[in-house]
């Protein structure tokens, strides 16, 4: 049965360029540019801080295309291309492994689906399924992960033989072979209704956890009955299922923190859990929750949201990007009035958001600067001293606390997120107590000092005249 892609929104009548900021710094503006005018970001895939992935589509008319953008010089310039594979077949979802290999899932607008695969930055695909997995007219592809360069998992839409069920299959070696995990290893459909859905995943560890679809009519969104989670804790061989959440029709994005805590939504309905997923509950919420799409920041407390934050989009306003340290409850600002689609983080400091190019197609997309996410001490921000201020050399004195060690960081941004000074503090400097910033061959202007140590970060403008 032809299942249709839920979109994650169409941007129409705002104007939704934004200048560079210093907690997301525009990429892709400067040299020359190679991605298309309108395009919007589909699905966000990070590396590291030095290569991402993303897939992109059309947002003019809305055409689901398999079209992608890649960096692998820490976002100054994306080279874009076609992610090739059975014709008509269109992008699910994308993994990359480093910048020149990258796995995307795929399905066929009457039904079917495949794995692809490169090891050449996207220049050639390769099938990696065979022609009998994800076979139509049933098979559907919804997305693709890899756990390692080794072992992977994607899942499909129920099929057959026999009685369908989730058509789920892993691969310990690269994506050489992908075997099919058997019906008795996962829960059965709850009925002939209850599908997967693109994009609709998140792993921890070796924990995968992935929202289903659950229609009484699949031709019509709003037919939604109770949808589940399914989970697995060996990397995609056996898997299990929660009790029906809240949440009806599709569960559109999950994030879990650790094995215990996480969340997933549909539109502005959020549920959340502390067990694992077994069982989820409605989560109510204060602050601008984005629901375009959202990522837990590995080793932290941390879900990142990215989108509108209501349901109608009027302004630009109703734009931004916002974090949660307590499993949903609150959320606070990054910032408001610019628009992001896709979001995906590999720490603290490190991440790209994905956003839509302009007219001459340039911008599209966002990287995070180190301190977008940094964890304040207060006690530090205190005792940080900083003289003179404004300096019209250009060098500063800074006083450092006795509490400061060898080690620690101390960083300069400018007015856009650039770093233009780094040193890490040695034991001559913390023994006096003071060490020199010296930005005497900077311009006038504003600037962020950074002070990072184990107990925290703590900040301060520094003006040059």
């Amino acid at each position: 049965m032809k299942k249709t892609l839920l979109p994650l929104a169409f941007l129409c009548g705002l104007g939704l360029s934004a200048q560079a900021q210093t907690k997301w710094i525009l990429q892709n503006n400067t040299g020359t540019i190679t991605t298309p005018p309108s395009y919007f970001s589909r699905q966000m895939h990070t590396v590291s801080d030095q290569v991402a992935w993303q897939l992109i589509q059309e947002s003019v008319t809305g055409a689901t295309t398999n079209l992608f953008t890649r960096t692998t010089n820490g976002g100054a310039t994306w080279t874009f291309n076609t992610v090739a594979g059975a014709n008509n077949y269109q992008a699910a979802g994308i993994h990359a492994l480093d910048g020149n290999t990258a796995f995307v899932a795929q399905f066929g607008a009457n039904g079917g689906g495949e794995i692809v695969k490169t090891t050449n930055g996207g220049a050639t695909w390769s099938k990696s399924t065979t022609i009998s997995q994800f076979a139509a007219p049933a098979g559907f592809n919804n997305w693709v992960y890899f756990f390692d360069a080794n072992n992977g998992v994607s899942l499909g839409d129920p099929n057959g033989p026999g009685a369908a069920y989730f058509e789920i299959y892993t691969t310990s070696n690269g994506g050489t072979t992908w075997t099919r995990v058997p019906s008795a290893s996962i829960p059965a459909p709850l009925d002939a209704n209850e599908y997967g859905l693109v994009g609709s995943y998140c792993a921890v560890g070796n924990t995968i956890w992935a929202g289903t679809t659950h229609l009484l009519n699949p031709a019509d969104a709003n037919s939604g009955v109770p949808t589940r989670v399914l989970k697995s804790t060996d990397r995609g061989l056996t898997w299990t299922a929660s009790a029906p959440t809240p949440l009806l029709g599709y569960i559109s994005k999950i994030a879990f923190t650790d094995a215990n805590n996480g969340i997933a939504f549909r539109g502005s309905d959020m549920i959340s859990t502390t067990d694992g997923g077994a069982t989820w509950t409605t989560q109510t919420y204060t602050g601008n929750f984005n629901h375009f799409d959202i990522d837990a920041v590995p080793g932290t407390n941390i879900i990142v949201s990215v989108g509108s934050s209501v349901e109608t989009v009027s302004t630009t306003a109703d734009y931004g990007s916002s974090y949660s340290t307590n499993n949903g409850r609150t959320w606070i600002d990054i910032d408001r009035g610019r628009y992001s689609s896709t979001v995906d983080f590999i720490s603290r400091t490190v991440g790209y958001s994905g956003a839509q190019t302009d007219a001459a197609g340039a911008g599209g997309v966002y990287k995070a600067s180190p301190t977008i996410l940094a964890n304040r001490s207060a006690e530090l921000q205190k005792s940080l001293s900083v003289y003179p201020n404004p300096s019209a050399s250009g060098v500063f004195n800074l006083q450092l606390s006795s509490g400061i060690k060898a080690g620690t960081s101390v960083r300069v941004f400018d007015a856009v997120g650039r770093q233009v000074f780094n040193q890490v503090l040695n034991a001559t400097s913390v023994a006096s107590q003071l060490t020199t910033v010296d930005l005497s061959k900077e311009k006038a202007g504003l600037y962020t000092l950074e002070l990072r140590t184990d107990a925290g970060v703590a900040q301060q403008k520094l003006v040059i005249q």
